[in-house]
């Protein structure tokens, strides 16, 4: 019997469509997360069991993996005093375990966000808090379809039920325009607005003010840890010609307004704040 090959695996045809089939149905049974996350999940499972002796037990072993990250996966968004509650469990759910450094930034972010949330009104100050959480969930594998965390990450959200703005500041932040020019995903990028509203910029600033593993500090710092870990050749790197200013300009102006305000900010980091 001929044998259908994908992906460096051989299943035999009555097999491979067994799969197909419990791909779409598990797609049908739920709508939390999106088919093409749940398409990964299922390669992801596949390369784990299509190289067994006998295949018989492969859509089975393959429907047990998919349904455990199913269940992993926290409900629908809410809104109001909610969303920032569901956007931090989302965040600890899907960071923590496979990306902990990743994970200790977004805390680190979200604990910013909180205190510059301060100086903005409560409703946007929800928003900013919710999209802190929530800014790099891009990077995790399962949600990983274009190669783009802020793209995928707000592909997710807004299939997740997450708000407009939530998806669209998440799909924005650190300056992505300049980036999504540079690898040819600007079309896709621009299914989200770009609000540049007063959370717009406290996001960037509370990105840009902490480091990989969550610490404070100052802007120019930031960016010369960006350089040196990502290199030269980077399109995020690449892109600081561009979007160089733009970020300055953010922090910038978040900076005006917690003065205006009378927000502490920066407290405790290092380097230029």
């Amino acid at each position: 019997m001929a044998q259908v090959a994908t992906a460096g695996r051989s299943l035999e045809p009555h097999v491979d469509q067994q799969v197909r089939d419990l791909e779409a149905r598990l797609v049908r049974e739920q709508d939390r997360v999106p088919a093409g996350v749940v398409h990964t999940w299922v390669e992801r499972a596949l390369a784990r069991f299509a190289q067994a002796r006998v295949h018989t037990f492969v859509p089975i072993l393959v429907e047990r993996a998919v349904r455990a990250e199913l269940r992993a996966v926290p409900p629908r968004a809410t809104s109001g005093a909610a969303l920032s509650t569901w956007a931090r469990h989302t965040a600890r759910d899907v960071l923590a375990a496979e990306l902990p450094r990743r994970w200790a930034h977004t805390q680190g972010v979200a604990g910013r966000a909180e205190e510059v949330a301060r100086a903005l009104p409560h409703e946007e100050a929800e928003i900013l808090v919710a999209s802190a959480w929530l800014h790099d969930i891009g990077y995790v594998s399962a949600l990983n379809v274009v190669g783009f965390h802020q793209l995928d990450g707000a592909r997710f959200l807004a299939e997740h039920g997450a708000p407009e703005r939530v998806c669209a500041l998440v799909a924005h932040h650190a300056g992505a325009a300049a980036v999504a020019d540079l690898v040819g995903l600007a079309t896709e990028l621009a299914e989200f607005a770009d609000e540049r509203t007063a959370a717009r910029d406290a996001l960037w600033y509370c990105d840009m003010t902490t480091t990989p593993d969550g610490g404070r500090v100052g802007f120019e710092d930031r960016l010369a840890e960006v350089r040196s870990r990502r290199g030269p050749d980077d399109p995020v790197v690449r892109a600081l010609a561009v979007n160089g200013p733009e970020r300055e300009a953010a922090v910038r102006r978040t900076r005006e307004l917690l003065s205006a305000q009378r927000v502490p900010g920066e407290r405790g980091c290092r380097g230029g704040c």
